[in-house]
């Protein structure tokens, strides 16, 4: 029997009674010898060919739990699968991502063919990687000894990334060297491994080197994954000029992928990257560009929220005549979603669920008017229902619809047969620590009814836990809001607390940081990350962030978070703004502006772009030792810079002034700077100050799309404003007479300054 062959509708329709009842125990061979009514499975399952051809027709219909169900209820009454069947099954359950299930299934295998293989223990690997449970390098090949199965270098890569992915540089080196003493050269393969799995580490010069030459001798498949590789991670530093210099190398045509990127973007030096020239490596092929490279700088475009540009690329992409695929489709989901095209969006949602009226109906509820064309392209026949596509869409619908909008999603994935994964949890958590502030315990809650439902914790959702303990705890050592009169002396609101040792264990799960005993947290998130440590996973680059903010806010030890931001940079972990920011923010906690200012340059000539959020940590931390002057002139600098304020900027900016008891200069900064976030309200201007911050502080939770820099005419009118606040706050204050031009503060960091200028041109 031929595997495309669709079995027997009565046989179908048995399968379906005994999962429509959702049993807590599936049924035996002997459970169904005893049922009159599955005699017609057990007769089919014993024709030849037949439980092949129904696991496959099952896994085709995205009914995994049914397939492995089949697959064993078969085994059991004597079919004997062959090696290349349960290959061809792994391979399916690996496309669409189910490692859960590919796990099992190797070890399925062993135990009815008797036997082992390299390629069913290198799918093992993958599969436990995928569930993130690391493996050292002496346990791994341990694993092929006791089967006596020989290691390939297939084994060697996977371990690499395994390494890598749990963010052990040292140990991923090592398997580099063993492979090496098994006498397996490094190829362009393994660059190409080492760059898929490097992005928690970030680029580094000599990695970028070390993998463009290896362009010369890798073939075409593996040399694109290196650029595109490197184009991820470019984007992840917002290093455009260095995209743009890989994909002129990477694309021979005359007006190639990069004039997407180039045009409009100039280098503080005024260069125009498109008169950027790339490195002279000789590469064996025309185009290294795929449409994997375009779906990554869509993403990137779609997360900046930059509609002219991604139309551009997608042009780009038809010009090169290259097919989109479910993997674009998520992408200008992504896009539409952050651009306010909410109809386009679900569009394409549509398209993708076309094949299951009943959800398509429910998209509805989401705001979706089907008689409505869509205004940008959607490419109907090319996406699928996944879990990228509707986790994408959850992350959205939680802003537009709140919690009724994820139950629908829910019922449509369900409806599709599309499985809620752990990323779809992390995911509802981040949104809700995000909007809805829940208490930590409400978190740890959800994890835990996961690990019930018999899935692991993840990295990703420890992120938001202790991300939530920390907000909590920050709670307990200064209080917020500066409208609150206890608050208004601009005064180091508590001394450092050195009650408690630091925790050193950076290795650890949660990069050691310690708990305090008072929000009584340790006891609930145990079991969570006792989970994390069974399987070997080590903190990264997320977790050292929190780690820092905790030793320099919670704590109050600023060279405590200074230690913590060194071990990061040794272990290999380069630090990005969110690091800096949170060093920055230990300093301004502990009243020292002049090392928060400096760990600013640091950034700066570091390459890393400065964004809003660091800038605000400078004018809260002015705000907080009562120098209102430095705080706007630090504001005044972020303008000049093209950085848009935003609520908590501007907040921050009228913090100042009122912490130095200038209320009605305060009122004067908040009403000026208003219509930077979202329009005056008429009646707002008679209201009380406080009143007024409440109603302003609200409109950071309002889902909105505004362009991320500001406009030159924009620039130009911010800065009078501040020139503004300036003069009337010295002649208030004493300083030399009325309408002298403000200066700015040179303390401040500027991209302008030549150490800028090199840090982004080296």
């Amino acid at each position: 029997m031929s595997v495309g062959v669709k079995p027997p509708a009565t046989v179908l329709s048995i399968i379906d009674d005994i999962f429509s009842s959702k049993p807590s125990r599936l049924p035996s061979s002997q459970d169904l010898r005893e049922r009159a009514a599955a005699s017609e499975l057990l007769t089919y399952l014993r024709i030849p060919d037949a439980a092949p051809a129904l696991v496959h027709h099952l896994l085709d219909a995205r009914e995994p739990r049914r397939a492995m169900w089949v697959l064993r209820i078969a085994k059991d009454i004597g079919y004997n699968f062959s090696p290349k069947f349960y290959g061809e099954i792994i391979q399916k359950l690996a496309e669409r991502k189910l490692w859960s299930f590919v796990l099992p299934l190797t070890q399925t295998a062993r135990e009815h063919l008797g036997y082992t293989t390299t390629y069913l223990l290198n799918w093992r690997l993958q599969a436990l990687m995928e569930n993130h449970h690391f493996l050292s390098l002496q346990d791994a090949l341990d694993m092929f000894a006791q089967e006596n199965v020989r290691v390939s270098r297939l084994t060697y890569h996977l371990l690499i990334a395994m390494q890598l992915r749990n963010h052990d540089l040292a140990a991923a080196l090592a398997v580099v060297r063993a492979m090496e003493s098994a006498g397996m050269r490094a190829s362009p393969r393994t660059w190409a491994v080492i760059l898929l799995s490097y992005r928690p580490f970030g680029l580094s010069p000599s990695l970028k080197n070390r993998a463009l030459a290896s362009l010369q001798t890798a073939d075409r498949s593996t040399a694109t994954a290196i650029i595109n590789s490197l184009v991820q991670l470019c984007l992840d530093a917002h290093d455009l000029s260095g995209v743009v210099e890989i994909l002129s190398m990477a694309s021979q045509r005359p007006a190639g992928l990069h004039s997407a990127l180039g045009d409009g973007i100039t280098l503080d030096d005024d260069v125009s990257t498109k008169q950027l020239k790339a490195e002279s490596v000789p590469l064996p092929h025309d185009s290294l560009v795929d449409v994997s490279t375009y779906n990554i700088l869509l993403n990137y475009l779609a997360r900046q929220g930059d509609l002219v540009r991604s139309m551009e690329t997608l042009q780009q992409m038809r010009d090169a005549e290259l097919k989109p695929n479910n993997h674009t489709a998520v992408a200008l989901v992504r896009l539409y979603c952050t651009v306010d095209c909410l109809n386009d969006a679900l569009h394409i949602v549509a398209d993708a669920v076309r094949s299951f009226p009943t959800a398509a109906a429910l998209l509805a509820r989401l705001g979706f008017e089907s008689s409505i064309p869509p205004t940008h392209p959607t490419y109907p026949g090319i996406v699928r229902p996944s879990i990228a596509l509707f986790n994408t869409l959850i992350a959205v619908a939680l802003q537009h619809t709140g919690l009724n909008g994820l139950r629908t999603i829910l019922r449509i994935m369900r409806l599709t047969n599309v499985d809620v994964s752990n990323s779809t949890l992390a995911a509802l958590m981040s949104h809700l620590h995000r909007h809805d502030r829940p208490r930590p315990r409400e978190l740890v809650r959800a994890v835990r009814a996961l690990m019930s439902a018999g899935l692991s914790p993840t990295t990703r959702q420890l992120h938001v836990l202790l991300a939530a303990v920390l907000r909590e705890e920050r709670v307990l050592v200064r209080r917020r809001g500066w409208t609150a009169e206890s608050d208004c002396s601009g005064a180091i609101d508590s001394p450092p607390d050195r009650s408690q040792t630091h925790g050193g264990d950076y290795l650890h799960p949660t990069a050691g940081i310690k708990l305090t005993s008072r929000l009584r947290y340790r006891s609930l998130m145990r079991p969570i990350i006792q989970s994390l440590t069974d399987r070997g996973v080590r903190s990264d680059r997320v977790l050292f962030a929190l780690r820092i903010k905790h030793d320099g806010v919670v704590r109050r030890d600023p060279e405590m978070a200074l230690a913590s931001f060194r071990q990061m940079v040794d272990s290999g972990m380069r630090p990005n703004e969110y690091h800096y920011a949170a060093l920055m923010e230990a300093y301004t906690a502990a009243g020292d502006m002049t090392r928060a200012v400096e760990v600013m340059q640091d950034a700066v000539d570091a390459g890393v772009d400065v964004n809003v959020k660091m800038y605000t940590i400078l004018i809260n931390g002015y705000a907080r030792v009562g120098r209102a002057r430095q705080a706007a002139e630090t504001f005044r600098s972020m303008v000049a810079e093209g950085i848009r304020p935003d609520v908590p900027a501007i907040d921050a900016l009228t913090s100042a002034f009122f912490r130095a008891k200038a209320y009605a200069m305060a009122r004067r900064v908040l009403l000026q700077l208003w219509p930077q976030v979202a329009p005056l309200p008429d009646d707002i201007a008679e209201a009380p100050l406080r009143q007024m911050a409440v109603a302003f502080r609200a409109l950071s939770s309002v889902p909105s799309y505004v362009p991320p820099r500001l406009s030159s005419q924009e620039q130009r009118m911010l800065r009078w404003k501040i020139r503004d606040i300036l003069i009337r706050w010295k002649s208030m204050s004493g300083y030399p007479k009325k309408g002298a031009r403000a200066r700015v503060d040179r303390s401040v960091p500027s991209r302008r300054t030549p150490e800028y200028t090199r840090a982004k041109t080296r």
